[in-house]
């Protein structure tokens, strides 16, 4: 149970900086990436104080964020928008395996969220 929420807390961490990145670049539906940033942001905290040495969660530091960053930059739209549409198509994936551990764990051993 620790080493799932590990894992998952750490990668929710670091698909931060993949969705400010598209919060910054799908500025159509900025209130809604905003949402969606924050409540991830949430949960990845959430999850790292259930778990029994909360250091051990990997979060990104600020220079990995700023290379990732740097990147991640284009100056063709066609471009940003195939990497917007990865990011959250390997965002959706993640959260669906997210969910299936959590309903594992939750019917399988004394796990309450």
């Amino acid at each position: 149970q620790d080493k799932c929420l590990k894992k998952i807390s750490s990668g929710l961490y670091a698909f931060q900086t993949y969705l400010e990145y598209v919060r910054d670049t799908f500025t159509s539906e900025k209130q809604n990436v905003e949402s969606l940033c924050y409540a991830t942001e949430h949960l990845a905290r959430t999850l790292r104080q259930m778990v029994i040495n909360p250091d051990e969660v990997v979060i990104p530091d600020s220079a990995t964020q700023e290379s990732l960053r740097a990147k991640l930059r284009s100056d063709k739209a066609w471009i940003e928008k195939i990497t917007t549409h990865l990011i959250l198509r390997g965002f959706t994936s993640f959260m669906e395996k997210t969910v299936r551990a959590v309903r594992y764990l939750k019917n399988t051993r004394s796990f309450s969220v």
